[in-house]
């Protein structure tokens, strides 16, 4: 997740995991990540932001939080974020509050 500051990214410079220091090279980066998406009106070939060319490799252009990737999926799906349903008398959002805002960049 953009803003994280988690520290048992490591940091050893290696193409190949051959020495102990090396591994967590494999672990889950969160700093920045990737996601594919196709279809909903996604534009064709289109790549928004951008993540670091060196590890830890953090989002660096353009980071999108959980509650708008949540927004952006919904939006592709024709669902608006803002969806609320009541569940025991409390409402349950869509996206996290409903406060969630798609990325409008990434539609055609």
């Amino acid at each position: 997740m953009p803003g994280s500051n988690a520290k048992d990214q490591s940091r050893a410079r290696a193409e190949k995991l051959q020495e102990m220091k090396h591994y967590g090279l494999h672990r889950h980066f969160t700093g920045g990540t990737t996601v594919a998406m196709f279809g909903g009106g996604v534009k064709k070939g289109h790549v928004y932001g951008k993540t670091a060319d060196e590890r830890p490799l953090v989002a660096v252009e353009n980071p999108v939080c959980m509650e708008d990737l949540h927004a952006t999926i919904f939006t592709a799906m024709g669902i608006s974020p803002k969806t609320a349903y009541d569940v025991e008398k409390r409402p349950f959002f869509a996206t996290k509050d409903g406060h969630g805002k798609a990325v409008m960049d990434i539609f055609a």
